[in-house]
């Protein structure tokens, strides 16, 4: 636990450090700030996800979890990078909604795995999930469900990179490739 909180702490230490414009340095650190934090961040993700252990399962809950934990990291890092690179409000907006489409589809691909594949096959405890009856994509949509809501956030996540035409071709293999993996 020390080693993450001493990396999250270098992670500011870094962007404030960069050689870039301080209204950029700031707007990073704000990012990654709200990102990591208790609102709508991956801490208040995690809360919630230990408070609903044992819960029944609700589609509130689970988005609450969810879109604060996984996705809004993966937004800020697409986020983060097309401020560090001067993207428009525009090219901004699309890349928001291109991490949280892609965000959401890797836990919800994290959450059929758990359930799908072996601990060899994904380098950790296969079944976690269930054994601490956490509230998981498949424990409130059932499997199959989950596997058409990971597809449709992937196409989405596609969809909001059309302003970029081929520049974002990158970008739409990590969602191909999110939704794809076996591990």
């Amino acid at each position: 636990m020390l080693a993450g909180d001493a990396l999250l702490t270098l992670s500011f230490q870094v962007l404030s450090s960069l050689p870039i414009d301080a209204d950029r340095r700031i707007r990073l650190v704000d990012e990654l700030a709200t990102a990591s934090g208790t609102v709508g961040g991956m801490i208040g993700g995690q809360v919630n996800d230990i408070e609903g252990e044992g819960q029944p399962p609700t589609t509130a809950l689970l988005d609450a979890i969810h879109r604060a934990k996984t996705g809004a990291l993966l937004r800020a890092s697409v986020r983060m990078g097309a401020i560090f690179a001067g993207a428009n409000a525009e090219q901004l907006s699309a890349l928001s909604a291109y991490g949280e489409h892609t965000g959401l589809a890797f836990q919800i691909v994290d959450d059929v795995l758990d359930v799908e594949q072996s601990s060899e096959a994904l380098g950790k405890t296969a079944g976690k999930d269930a054994q601490q009856r956490k509230i998981t994509f498949p424990a409130v949509y059932g499997l199959e469900r989950s596997r058409v809501m990971a597809e449709q956030e992937r196409l989405a996540a596609h969809v909001a990179l059309r302003p970029f035409d081929g520049r974002a071709e990158r970008l739409r293999e990590l969602a191909d490739l999110i939704v794809t993996r076996k591990a």
